[in-house]
């Protein structure tokens, strides 16, 4: 299970950050062992390529926590809400 400090200091810094909209939805759960995955719905995704949706993400995380603590994340999804409808 990954540490619940990391989860939560995660989930402040992308909704403090570019992901304060209150339409964002961010989603950080535990991964595999000690590792950490991250979802974001957001409309701030709209029309990006997947490389672009992940520098989004990443360039937050870069910003905000340490290697040792971004090392910690295996996996970042984002999604536009449009995309989400297209799984319903």
């Amino acid at each position: 299970m990954a540490c619940k400090m990391l989860k939560q200091k995660i989930y402040d810094k992308l909704k403090s950050g570019y992901f304060c909209d209150e339409n964002d939805l961010v989603d950080v759960s535990d991964g595999f062992d000690d590792l950490i995955h991250i979802v974001i719905v957001s409309r701030k995704f709209d029309g990006k390529l997947v490389k672009e949706r992940h520098s989004l993400i990443w360039d937050e995380l870069i910003k905000h926590l340490s290697n040792e603590e971004w090392g910690h994340v295996s996996l970042s999804v984002g999604a536009s809400p449009e995309d989400v409808k297209t799984f319903l």
